[in-house]
């Protein structure tokens, strides 16, 4: 019987650490998780400050049926003709970001895909600024890795 006592026991310290584990995952996903209207209305002051170009919030559904959450710079053109009045996209909506598809260097910026509603991920920007095809000008690209490590860094020196 000692020896089942001895499982026993560890698996009540493995269950404690997990639940420790499990509570440390939540408070680091509420880092790269934050309030979307707060985060985009705030990325809009600072490129507006940084660029002097205005941008406006806009949601969409693409033809794979992901919706996403994008800033648009006022007088886009490639907004006016390719998503404003239509209810969805006729394509996948990361084409507008991919500079073999789209010569998009600062007029429209995703911010999101298929997240929710109310919660912006971060993730998402920081995973888009690494990719290889990324159409957004080197000055877009640095501004938003700033306003994003910005965010992050203050809410992790925050706790």
């Amino acid at each position: 019987m000692e020896s089942y006592k001895k499982i026993l026991e560890m698996e009540s310290v493995t269950e404690s650490k997990l639940e420790e584990d499990k509570k440390s995952l939540e408070e680091i996903r509420k880092v790269l998780y934050q309030d979307k209207n707060f985060i985009l209305d705030k990325l809009i002051i600072y490129l507006k400050r940084e660029l002097n170009i205005d941008y406006f919030k806009y949601k969409i559904v693409d033809i794979d049926n992901n919706k996403a959450d994008m800033l648009v710079k006022s007088e886009s053109k490639i907004f006016k003709q390719n998503i404003e009045g239509k209810e969805y996209l006729n394509f996948n909506v990361e084409e507008l970001i991919d500079n073999r598809m789209f010569d998009n260097r600062e007029e429209i910026i995703i911010t999101d895909i298929n997240f929710n509603e109310n919660l912006l991920d971060l993730g998402y920007i920081c995973d888009s600024l690494n990719y290889n095809f990324l159409s957004y000008s080197d000055t877009i690209k640095e501004k938003l890795s700033t306003f994003v490590n910005y965010v992050i860094s203050k809410k992790i020196y925050k706790k």
